[in-house]
């Protein structure tokens, strides 16, 4: 399969599309609202306006702020991708480079907090930004590319490089000095199972007494290391309060 990434305005047409149905809401609620609470006919006024244009700005900001980051790295970049030849080829600023997909030496999707609903199904409400994601993608030699969804639309396709990792971020920028450690799905979703059942034993031991948490940290071998965590959780705030 080969494929050639150039910039594309599917997510600009899906910004834009949303901003229309958000304004149209605004402009059905807010008049029902006043008469219903007022018992009077709305009128437009300039006040009406300028809530309407801070609201709207408000509303867009994140966006505004990750589409300017994402322009100005990818601005200059093609990529293309060719899964049958297992190469990669990259024209960043006039300078073409050309890969084997073998040479990756990492591979992180940073995705909107929205998607990490595929591993806790925590239900989290869909943001106007969610859909904003970049490829932090490094190469053996040292090279190194930040590739976002507006070239391309990785986000829903099954990724090309195998034990591809994930950050699950509320805001996608672009951080090229971020150090957190990235985790394929399967160690989040482990380490999301690991989060939940320490969650289970904090909510068991908080009555427990300070004799009997104590107990507990000095056998450690005996008891889960979810179980010692959480009194670790837990005697830590105690100390704290």
């Amino acid at each position: 399969m080969k494929k050639t990434f150039e910039h594309n305005n599917k997510l600009l047409k899906i910004l834009l599309r949303e901003n229309i149905y958000f304004v149209i809401g605004l402009i059905i609620i807010i008049p029902i609202y006043y008469y219903l609470k007022k018992g009077e006919q709305f009128v437009l006024d300039f006040l009406f306006i300028k809530i309407m244009s801070v609201i709207f700005l408000i509303y867009n900001l994140p966006n505004f702020i990750i589409y300017f980051n994402y322009y100005k790295e990818n601005k200059n970049t093609k990529i293309k991708i060719d899964t049958e030849n297992n190469s990669i080829g990259i024209v960043k600023n006039g300078v073409s480079k050309q890969y084997e997909i073998t040479e990756i030496k990492s591979s992180i999707y940073h995705l909107g907090i929205y998607y990490k609903n595929r591993i806790d199904n925590a239900m989290r409400w869909k943001m106007i930004n969610s859909d904003l994601a970049y490829w932090d993608l490094e190469f053996n030699n040292g090279d190194r590319y930040y590739i976002s969804n507006l070239i391309v639309d990785f986000l829903h396709d099954e990724p090309i490089v195998e034990n591809t990792k994930y950050r699950f971020r509320m805001f996608q920028y672009i951080n090229k000095s971020d150090s957190k450690e990235a985790l394929t799905l399967k160690q989040e979703l482990e380490r999301q199972k690991e989060k939940n059942l320490t969650e289970k034993f904090v909510e068991k031991f908080k009555t427990k007494s300070e004799t009997e948490l104590n107990e507990i940290l000095n056998n450690k071998s005996k008891y889960q290391k979810e179980a010692v965590k959480a009194v670790e959780i837990i005697m830590g705030n105690k100390n704290v309060g």
